[in-house]
């Protein structure tokens, strides 16, 4: 059930008896650029800490322990170009609380997102420079992570150099020097009036009773600026990009990024979850049966399709010494898989793991919120067909997915000279 709250702001509610929790969603979505992810995810930080009414993150903990122990947060994430800040939340169902519960945690939503701890045109000095101090130690931390970090490194190979796609959803340290207290109101004034909202609504409850509850929250009406399609196009290069580098690790990164001009939901894209299936996105793969297993390569050895912005993404663990082996096999089972050689049985192996995974994570409710999300950005209706079209993917739609399939970076992290 669908409801318009306001221009640009529209309301979601999804009843079911699956879940003893109601779910909560509300997406701000905006175009990402160079320069906003970092104040976004900042401002996340901030307005899931302190509010006026709770000035502290106790006690705005203790509100949620008096609402039955309700759940609470914001963070940011990504959809092809759109940058997106979100707020979850979670709580039991009025049935089992044997209370109106929905109407107060909105309430608490209200406090968190309508009356923010802003006072004369700046966040609270204090609460801001805690949460710089954080956020500064949350990217440390996920870079100290060396198979994050050649990731990271290999996007900046593969995307071009003044592609918004370069920079992380959540961030870079370097931006937070431009940020204050005040840049930050207006950072908040942008999203909570300018950007698309769309809120979820899951649970066992009554969608004439949630639309009441929510549209007591103040948005306004607003014409979001968003671009006709979120995906993110990349002519491919001509030559490859490489680069190694050394740091102290104890096993080698290889991680290589091959364009693929598949998107989600395209026609071929079926196929394209198949391919990538063969490729290295299951246990039946060749890179984990090949390179992995049999040849003993690689300690891991994994690819992973991104449907937003064409690209396949090859990530291994090495020892030094097998770096070029290991890159002339990988390039192998690409031939492999482009001149058709591979089971029938192995394919319908894969074709089977993904639908049982397709539908096993309908047994969350936050992938049950994040796929209905992703279809609302970009316009899609609710798919129902999805293990038939995967069923209906043929040995020549792979090859011929296979075929589009171009290296265009590489990228070595090792800790040998």
């Amino acid at each position: 059930m669908d409801y318009r709250l306001a221009k640009g702001v529209d309301l979601h509610v999804i009843p079911t008896e699956q879940f003893k929790m109601t779910h909560i969603l509300i997406d701000f979505a905006t175009p990402q650029t160079t320069t906003n992810t970092t104040a976004r995810n900042l401002l996340a930080n901030l307005l899931e800490t302190s509010t006026h009414l709770y000035p502290t993150q106790t006690a705005l903990a203790r509100q949620m322990a008096k609402l039955y122990g309700a759940f609470a947060s914001l963070g940011v994430g990504r959809v092809g170009r759109l940058h997106t800040v979100r707020l979850r939340s979670s709580f039991i169902n009025n049935h089992l609380a044997q209370k109106d519960l929905f109407a107060q945690v909105t309430e608490l939503i209200n406090q968190i997102l309508f009356h923010p701890l802003i006072d004369d045109e700046e966040f609270d000095s204090p609460t801001f420079r805690l949460q710089v101090n954080n956020l500064t130690s949350s990217i440390k931390a996920l870079y100290d992570d060396k198979q994050f970090y050649a990731n990271q490194q290999l996007l900046k190979l593969y995307y071009n150099s003044d592609s918004v796609m370069q920079v992380p959803s959540f961030g870079r340290i370097s931006d937070l020097d431009y940020c204050t207290p005040a840049s930050l109101v207006r950072t908040y004034e942008k999203m909570i009036n300018q950007d698309k909202v769309d809120i979820f609504v899951l649970g066992n409850v009554e969608p004439e009773k949630v639309y009441l509850a929510i549209r007591q929250l103040p948005f306004v009406d607003r014409d979001p600026f968003l671009p006709e399609t979120p995906f993110y196009f990349q002519e491919p290069h001509e030559e490859v990009f490489n680069k190694k580098e050394q740091q102290r690790v104890n096993q080698a990164k290889l991680d290589l990024g091959y364009s693929l001009p598949i998107y989600y939901r395209d026609p071929l894209y079926a196929a394209a979850l198949v391919f990538n299936g063969l490729f290295g996105g299951t246990p039946y793969s060749k890179l984990f049966t090949n390179v992995r297993e049999k040849a003993g390569l690689a300690y891991y050895a994994s690819s992973r399709l991104a449907p937003f912005s064409g690209l396949v993404n090859v990530q291994t663990g090495i020892q030094p010494a097998d770096y070029q082996t290991t890159l002339e096999m990988i390039q192998e089972q690409v031939a492999e898989l482009q001149a058709g050689n591979f089971a029938t049985e192995v394919m319908r192996e894969v074709q089977d793991a993904l639908i049982n995974q397709h539908y096993a994570g309908f047994d969350l409710a936050n992938n049950i919120l994040e796929h209905h999300l992703v279809n609302q950005l970009l316009s899609f209706p609710e798919q129902v067909d999805f293990a038939q079209q995967v069923n209906r993917v043929t040995k020549d739609d792979v090859t011929k997915v296979a075929s589009m399939i171009k290296l265009q970076a590489s990228y070595l992290l090792s800790g040998e000279k």
